[in-house]
């Protein structure tokens, strides 16, 4: 490891976190492990409450939380695809109703 270890001690470990998930969500990923509509923050334009209009803007984001996520578009179509963040850490996934496997 070039450098001193101890430069890091300058860093909070909030600072260090947002800079590991910073760097995960720039590598390239092969096939997500969670996907963003499995998360409660994900909001679909026409899934809203009220209803929007029907003509979605440009800049709508589905991520109540503001974050920028990277879209998968299938390879085939059984496959899986949709908005994912390689690391979020304001992930909240629905709670499974008791007796079912999630």
């Amino acid at each position: 490891m070039p450098g001193n270890p101890m430069h890091l001690r300058q860093f909070s470990r909030h600072q260090l976190i947002e800079e590991l998930a910073r760097r995960a969500n720039e590598a390239p990923t092969a096939k997500p492990e969670r996907w963003c509509h499995d998360c409660t923050h994900f909001v679909a334009w026409l899934d809203q409450d009220p209803p929007k209009r029907r003509d979605m803007p440009d800049g709508y984001n589905p991520c109540t939380k503001g974050h920028a996520m990277r879209f998968m578009a299938p390879e085939e179509i059984d496959d899986e695809y949709g908005f994912y963040r390689p690391v979020c850490t304001d992930r909240d996934e629905p709670a499974t109703p008791e007796g079912r496997e999630p």
